[in-house]
């Protein structure tokens, strides 16, 4: 991903962004710091091997940095909120175009509270999954 350095700013966010998991990490450490076992919570699709191989692919490209604590956890640098913002902008965008093609009214979505519990945050992918 991203290897060719002569593209154009677009074709590069679009490769960041392509991959399916990425968004969702992006989103999740821009709302609060998370170790990878409560990335595994809220991913329960991702394997440990492949979610360990995107947080490396997103530290890499420096959006992502470990916490350097006790309890490990890792969120998104200044660069990744940035993007963060953009995806959040590009999904709310999308959705919006989805439900006025099916004329469809389309519905608000809402983060949670910072300080929701695992479990609530888990029950929110729900509704992330229609954005994301």
């Amino acid at each position: 991903m991203t290897e060719k350095k002569d593209e154009c700013g677009v074709k590069y966010t679009l490769d960041v962004l392509e991959d399916r998991w990425q968004p969702r990490i992006i989103f999740w450490l821009g709302f609060r710091p998370f170790t990878i076992e409560e990335l595994h919570q809220l991913l329960p699709d991702l394997t440990d091997v492949a979610l360990n191989e995107e947080i490396t692919s997103l530290q890499n490209l420096r959006i992502v940095n470990p916490i350097v604590d006790e309890e490990n956890k890792y969120s998104l640098t200044d660069d990744g909120n940035d993007l963060r913002n953009m995806v959040l902008t590009m999904s709310v965008w999308g959705r919006q175009q989805m439900d006025d093609s099916a004329n469809r009214v389309s519905t608000q979505i809402v983060e949670p509270e910072k300080d929701a519990s695992m479990s609530e945050l888990i029950k929110y992918n729900n509704q992330l999954n229609k954005y994301m």
